[in-house]
Parts: C-alpha cells; sequence; structure tokens
C-alpha cells in the first residue's frame, strides 16, 4: 500500500544534508537542499516525545521507519478508517513481503541509496489498494544509523486534477489551434487576394499607391505565416506523418516564430505507433522549447531522439542561462504538465543543469504498442 519505508518518532535534527528532489511526479533529478535550521527563542527542551507524538498526530501521511534489512521497524498511520488496522500488519515484516515485485524492488533500491548516500529521495510509483489505483510520492530520509524514515503521501487526487487540466489544456490549444486556422487565417488569405487585387489596379492606372499597396500585402502575408506557424504548434496534425516529421516542423517553426537556432537529431526510422504517446512526446517537446526561449533566454536549442532497444528517449539541451536553483522544487504548470505527460506514457522526466551552461531535459520511455 505504501511504496517506501518511512519512520514515524524522528530525531529533530537529522533528515538534512543534500537531497533529492526533481520536478513533482519527475524522477532523478538530484538537488542539495540546505538545511532548515530551528527557529527558537531560547533553550528549550519542547522537543521531547509527546510533541513528536502530537506531531504525528497531526500529520495525514503514511510514515515508516525502515531498517536496513528492509524491516519496517514502526509505522505510523493517516487519521483514515481501517488505517491503525492495516499499519498493526507492517511492523516486524519486510518491506518486499508487503508488495508487488517491481514495487518491492523499487522501495528497495531507494532504500539502500539512502543508506549509501544519506541523501534524502524522492519518487513516485502508483499501487492497487482497495481494488482503486492509486499514486503515491515517497520521501525516504536517513533519520538514525542504519535506519531510514519514508513519508508515503496519497497524491492520486492531485493526478486527477492534473489529467483535468492536462486534458483542458488540449482541448482548448485544439480549438484555438483550429480558429486560428479557420478562422483568421482565412481572413487574412482573403486579404491578401483583394490587396494584390487592388495593386494590380492601381499599377494599371500609373497610380504610385501601388507600391504601398503592395507592402501592405507582404505585411498581410508575414500575418498569415505567423498564425499559420502558432495553428501548426497548438493542432499539430503533422503527427500524422510521424513523430520525426512533426519534430522537424516543430524545430522549424520555433525558429521563425522566437528568431533562434533550432535544430532536430534523429533517425528517420524511428517511429511512435500510438498516436496519443506521440501526440504526450511532441507537446514536451514543445513546452521544453518554449523553456528555453522565455526562461532560460536561449539562442540555440537542440532536439535528440534516439532508440536503445525498446527505449526512446528525447533529450532538449540549450544554451540558455541554466536551470534556476529552485527549479527542482516548481510548482509551475508547464512543468508539472510536462511531468504528467512523461508519467502518462510510462517514462521519466529528468531536467538538470548542463557542466557548459544552459539547460537540459531528458524524456525517457519504452516504445509503446500501437493502442493505448
Amino acid at each position: 500500500m505504501m511504496t517506501e519505508s518511512t519512520p514515524s518518532a524522528p530525531a529533530p535534527k537529522t533528515r538534512r544534508g543534500t537531497a533529492r528532489s526533481s520536478i513533482p511526479g519527475a524522477e532523478g533529478v538530484a538537488e542539495p537542499i540546505k538545511a532548515r535550521p530551528e527557529v527558537r527563542s531560547g533553550p528549550s527542551n519542547v522537543w521531547n516525545e509527546p510533541v513528536y507524538r502530537a506531531l504525528l498526530n497531526v500529520v495525514s501521511d503514511w510514515l515508516f521507519i525502515v531498517g536496513s534489512d528492509g524491516v519496517i521497524v514502526e509505522c505510523h498511520p493517516p487519521p483514515e478508517p481501517d488505517a491503525t488496522t492495516f499499519a498493526k500488519n507492517f511492523v516486524g515484516r519486510k518491506v518486499i513481503e508487503l508488495l508487488p515485485m517491481q514495487l518491492a524492488q523499487q522501495a528497495r533500491y531507494y532504500l539502500e541509496k539512502t543508506l549509501r548516500t544519506g541523501q534524502t529521495q524522492t519518487f513516485s510509483s502508483q499501487f492497487l489498494l482497495r481494488g482503486r489505483e492509486c499514486q503515491f510520492q515517497v520521501r525516504v530520509a536517513l533519520c538514525a544509523p542504519g535506519q531510514v524514515i519514508a513519508l508515503v503521501r496519497d497524491i492520486t487526487e492531485r493526478h486527477l486534477r492534473e489529467k483535468e487540466i492536462l486534458e483542458i489544456s488540449n482541448r482548448e490549444q485544439l480549438r484555438l489551434g483550429q480558429d486560428l486556422h479557420d478562422g483568421l487565417g482565412q481572413h487574412l488569405t482573403g486579404i491578401t487576394f483583394l490587396t494584390r487585387a487592388l495593386q494590380t489596379k492601381l499599377t494599371e492606372r500609373g497610380i504610385s499607391e501601388a507600391e504601398e499597396v503592395a507592402e501592405i500585402g507582404k505585411l498581410v502575408m508575414q500575418a498569415l505565416t505567423q498564425t499559420r506557424n502558432l495553428a501548426r504548434g497548438l493542432f499539430p496534425v503533422e503527427l500524422a506523418s510521424g513523430i520525426v516529421q512533426a519534430l522537424k516542423d516543430l524545430v522549424t517553426t520555433a525558429e521563425k516564430l522566437f528568431n533562434i537556432t533550432c535544430r532536430l537529431e534523429a533517425d528517420e526510422s524511428i517511429g511512435v505507433k500510438n498516436r496519443t504517446v506521440a501526440h504526450h512526446l511532441f507537446r514536451v517537446a514543445q513546452e521544453a522549447i518554449n523553456n528555453s526561449v522565455k526562461h532560460g533566454r536561449a539562442t540555440q536549442v537542440l532536439l535528440n531522439l534516439r532508440s536503445d532497444g525498446d527505449i526512446l528517449t528525447l533529450t532538449v539541451s540549450d544554451n540558455g542561462v541554466g536551470l534556476p536553483d529552485d527549479a527542482a522544487h516548481s510548482k509551475g504548470l508547464g512543468l508539472r504538465i510536462m511531468s504528467y505527460r512523461a508519467q502518462k506514457i510510462g517514462g521519466t522526466l529528468n531536467i538538470t543543469r548542463a557542466e557548459e551552461g544552459g539547460t537540459v531535459m531528458t524524456c525517457s520511455f519504452k516504445a509503446p504498442p500501437e493502442e493505448l
């Protein structure tokens, strides 16, 4: 029911050092976390056992203390019906006995890594609980020699809200793209024909203003081109031609819209047959480029799509100002949606600061079947 170990009555001063944290829902971004100093008005013995127990009583998450052998030493359940009964069944048992094999291996991996490095680890996983698939986020920290404390938080509702936001975002993007193409685009096309006809008439009559009309026609054509580029980004019909072609069109559009150098490195044979997965991957790449330009102030962006067996990896790197110090904890909607899209296709999303400067976004996932 949980996905990692967590303690119950910790000592107040541990749990700090460097911590691993990433964009909510993403995995694999290790970022140092500064120790939080204790704020006191003077010497105090307030942090005693009763206070700890009171603190645990107001925590709405599962807390576990797990030994280096994987045995749950202590368990504190959230204030939910039947939670205490479940908790009694956990103490004294190994994590691998309580979880499915794959999830148990994941829990064991982060347990050992926390004990080995002393760094706080954060990861997410799914678990079938009472016939309902739930999403949990787990934070594991060292609390004593040979022991870790794990906080297991049910984020199922949060993920449902993120899914709703994503679906609304997709619908609005499609609607705006179609409106731009079928509405504004058609109006601008009509104006270009009218300006050409007017230019022709003025030229035949020898009226000098014909050149000004021609200039207006050029500006309208530029507006039409920009409108089409915007519509193409919001409504990527190119996906029908394959993910590589869609990414090619994306980098071309990005160069025109942002006046940057944007390139794609990809094997033409790479394909994503599942249209839903291809759509999510396209949007991840699109958002990564937007972040590079708008937040990273990059002038050069490189997309790389490669395959290693049945694992596909999309990397977007730039020469911008780099990853902000608080990016790992950012609650920006764009980054959260990118993370959610990566999870939706069964992948991971990592965002790191490049050694030579700039930011690197990596999305890896297993090549899906045709049907989702």
